[in-house]
């Protein structure tokens, strides 16, 4: 069997890269050949291996293109791409399938009318809402909360909800425009979600002929004893500081409910955690082996999203050190936070919810929270080997069950 993996990107700069990379040499140590089809370089270790063959198109991020005209021109409709994926497509045998993880920051919708054109089987991971959401959160920046609108309905184009200005939205519309019909032409379509939540969320509103299954994100982590949860007296963010990540919120919870707060990441929103929480600590980003001690040093993490988030992987990293988690009750990491068992629920967007969940986690629980966030991850751990099996699972993957 073969696979082609496209992504914008051959090297990690997010999770989206990541897990397309980590599928790629998953893929190929348990024997099936792989394309990895990327657009902008530079590429990364993990994707060398025999069974690896990597094909750039040496396109620009979109973003980063000089004149904005032409970049909005590119992230509606990159021909260029769109030839170029064709005629790799053109030749894979018919055992082959295509599997789409991020496409918006330069392939393009072109992407996925090529894959669809291929008559190969396509399959889509969604990381965020890019397949049916114009900016790709279902979330609404200038209300400050999720959006509620209908996805490419007349309320949708014509609300300014985009981080940036209406003219980026008119951009993100026409992309979509071409996205939704590119998605319609896919014969064979089958949407890989990360989580039972954000499939539940995301199924209703993607096209009706498409399957759907759920594959669960791969974890780096080693297993060690339980952190010392109960020694600590923080509660840590891990992640970009942006608005829908409910940072400010959750500094603003720390500093009445009396807990430090640690912040590891950057972002626009910053300075307005500093201002909602003076003595919040702000690291800045930070290597992985930094991280994993962070999180190790922590009492309790927190991630109050306030968008309807497929992960974050951070819940899972924090559970797997045996620190609990606060997780919003509307995103894809409560699906393994027990409410009161390794952790807390907390209502999307609600302060004094955050405020109470943090003042318990100050007290003797957290430490039973700890060893049970521990024993319960260990128990069935977000391998890469069992990332891999359930791709295989859900793939035609030889010949003889892609012919039944």
């Amino acid at each position: 069997m073969r696979c082609v993996i496209v992504s914008d990107f051959a090297t990690v700069n997010g999770g989206a890269a990541k897990v397309a990379i980590e599928s790629a040499r998953g893929l190929a140590e348990a024997g099936h050949d792989v394309i990895f089809a990327a657009a902008v370089a530079p590429v990364s270790e993990r994707l060398s291996h025999p069974r690896i063959a990597v094909e750039l198109l040496g396109s620009d991020e979109v973003w980063r293109v000089s004149r904005k005209l032409a970049a909005a021109r590119q992230g509606i409709w990159n021909e260029a791409a769109h030839g170029w994926l064709t005629s790799l497509l053109a030749c894979q045998p018919r055992d082959c399938i295509v599997h789409l993880h991020q496409w918006t920051k330069a392939f393009s919708p072109a992407a996925i009318d090529a894959a669809g054109q291929s008559g190969l089987p396509v399959f889509v991971t969604l990381h965020d809402y890019f397949s049916f959401c114009p900016a790709g959160g279902y979330y609404d920046f200038r209300r400050g909360g999720p959006c509620s609108r209908s996805p490419m309905g007349t309320a949708c184009v014509s609300a300014h909800c985009d981080r940036s200005s209406y003219a980026h939205k008119l951009v993100r519309v026409a992309r979509q425009w071409r996205s939704d019909r590119a998605l319609a032409a896919c014969r064979d379509l089958t949407f890989v979600h990360v989580s039972r939540f954000a499939r539940s969320f995301a199924e209703p509103f993607l096209p009706s002929h498409a399957r759907h299954v759920t594959v669960e994100n791969m974890v780096e982590a080693d297993r060690r004893a339980p952190a010392e949860v109960a020694s600590a007296r923080h509660v840590l963010f891990v992640g970009r500081l942006t608005q829908e990540k409910g940072v400010v919120l959750l500094a603003e919870a720390a500093r009445l409910a009396g807990m430090p707060v640690r912040f590891v990441g950057d972002g626009p929103m910053a300075d307005q955690i500093r201002r909602a929480n003076p003595d919040a600590e702000l690291t800045g980003w930070l290597g992985p082996e930094a991280v994993s001690a962070e999180i190790a040093r922590a009492r309790i993490l927190a991630a109050p999203s306030l968008w309807y988030e497929t992960g974050p992987l951070t819940v899972i990293e924090a559970l797997a050190a045996g620190v609990p988690a606060i997780v919003s009750d509307r995103m894809g990491a409560a699906d393994w936070v027990v409410d009161g068992l390794n952790g807390r629920h907390v209502k999307q967007g609600d302060l004094g919810a955050l405020v109470e969940a943090l003042r318990q986690a100050a007290g003797p629980v957290a430490a039973s929270w700890g060893r049970t966030a521990h024993a319960r991850y260990w128990e069935e751990p977000l391998t890469l080997s069992r990332h891999v099996a359930a791709l295989r699972r859900a793939m035609p993957l030889d010949a003889k069950r892609l012919a039944g």
